[in-house]
């Protein structure tokens, strides 16, 4: 009689273990999107002209970007601002409103399960950009740059954002290449960081971080950057 309940027992636990078991599995297997927004905020110090400052931001992101689109505002002032101006994040589908384009970014959107897809607005900025990066097994990473010309120099404020992915077969893939490579997430921060080295270097400036989110610390860099940077 014991070891029919024992054998009863061992028998409803074992389905049990199981499903612990495959829910473990299932917990790294399950497809994830996570959507991720950043920005910093450099001060310049430097007596650099515009056109000097604008080429070495555009050189810096080329460096890690496949694409780069950029626009020079006419200044039609010749005041100088006191102080330098400051980015707004705005919706795209409402910056669209009314348009063809808007009505796919709403649709966009919904795809991604109401996800605001923001962009940067660079009002009063002397030069502004937008760099993509191809990442492969990611979205695209879109970065968008606003350079203000202020009296002690220029700020540049830099707001990114991307979709990343894990889980899966492709995220275990991608776990392994970012080892081997370096994350996304530490790609973006090294284009940041080359951007605002090649303007410090050709502009012969000062430059300082001022704000931002998150924090660049050294273990968020790929370990390719310690090479660059010797």
């Amino acid at each position: 009689m014991k070891r029919t309940r024992t054998r009863l027992l061992i028998a409803g636990v074992a389905p049990v273990l199981a499903l612990t078991a495959c829910g473990g599995v299932n917990q790294y297997l399950a497809d994830r999107s996570e959507t991720t927004e950043l920005y910093h905020i450099f001060d310049i110090k430097t007596g650099a002209d515009i056109d000097t400052v604008a080429t070495a931001a555009a050189d810096g992101l080329a460096q890690n970007t496949n694409r780069i689109q950029q626009n020079r505002p006419l200044m039609m002032s010749t005041d100088i601002p006191a102080k330098p101006g400051r980015f707004q994040l705005v919706d795209a589908s409402s910056a669209f409103a009314g348009t063809g384009m808007g009505a796919f970014l709403q649709a966009a959107q919904s795809q991604a399960g109401a996800t605001t897809m923001r962009l940067a607005k660079c009002d009063g900025a002397v030069w502004t950009s937008k760099a993509t990066r191809a990442i492969p097994g990611y979205n695209n990473l879109n970065l968008y740059s606003c350079l203000y010309a202020y009296r002690g120099g220029y700020q540049l404020d830099v707001y990114g954002v991307f979709q990343k992915s894990s889980g899966g077969l492709t995220g275990l893939e991608q776990g392994l290449a970012g080892s081997l490579v370096g994350t996304p997430d530490q790609w973006v921060n090294k284009t940041i960081l080359d951007t605002v080295r090649n303007i410090a270097a050709v502009s012969h400036g000062q430059v300082v971080q001022i704000e931002g989110q998150p924090k660049i610390a050294g273990d968020s860099l790929p370990w390719v950057d310690k090479l660059g940077t010797h």
